[in-house]
């Protein structure tokens, strides 16, 4: 009988400890991560409280809305691409932009290809403005006339440098010719205004015109 007793009690006693282990680790899986408080450079300490998530800067414009923007100002604006009283309805775009396309002295020996998306957004943007067509090579819409070099059917042919962020700005160099006594180099400068996105709100540097 006395031996009955004591292994009722010995099991007794390893139910109790399984249990009191098994509540141990629910309670340690169901417990919030421990969060410590973070320190600074200076050795300050910040509480998690304390820290709020970083700013997050706005989404860069695409080439396609800059160089929208670009060509809807040089080929509204007479001043700048030289033939006050002229609307351009034929615009010619070399479907590679060149660093150094606002520099009359520029070779164009290195561009970069203009994405079939880009070239698309800017011809949908400008659809009501004018008819914009992408080409590769410039010799193939220019005409000599008179002794002259000139785009064929009245139009302009754009050359277009990268976008370069250049600190709260984007800058865009352009060249546009309609002749050889007829085209214009110049930077366009961008700035993102709110609500609206990027605009051009002038120029920097030097203007050449031929």
């Amino acid at each position: 009988m006395r031996r009955m007793r004591m292994t009722t009690a010995a099991i007794i006693l390893t139910a109790l400890a399984a249990a009191t282990a098994g509540c141990g680790s629910s309670a340690a899986a169901g417990a919030p991560p421990t969060v410590r408080p973070s320190t600074t450079a200076s050795g300050a300490t910040v509480s998690p409280a304390a820290v709020s998530p970083a700013a997050v800067s706005p989404a860069a414009a695409s080439p396609g809305d800059i160089y929208a923007q670009v060509l809807r100002r040089y080929l509204g604006t007479p001043a700048e691409n030289s033939f006050p009283g002229k609307t351009f309805k034929t615009v010619y775009v070399l479907n590679q932009a060149y660093a150094d396309a606002a520099d009359p002295n520029g070779k164009h020996r290195h561009g970069e290809p203009l994405a079939p998306e880009t070239q698309r957004q800017v011809t949908a943007a400008l659809a009501g403005m004018a008819h914009i067509i992408f080409i590769a090579d410039r010799g193939s819409v220019i005409e000599a006339k008179g002794g002259c070099g000139q785009v064929k059917n009245g139009g302009i042919l754009i050359t277009l440098g990268p976008p370069v962020d250049h600190a709260s700005e984007m800058r865009v160099g352009i060249n546009g010719f309609v002749a050889c006594l007829g085209a214009t180099w110049l930077t366009y400068v961008l700035q993102e205004q709110p609500g609206t996105g990027w605009r051009v709100t002038g120029t920097t540097g030097s203007m050449a015109i031929s």
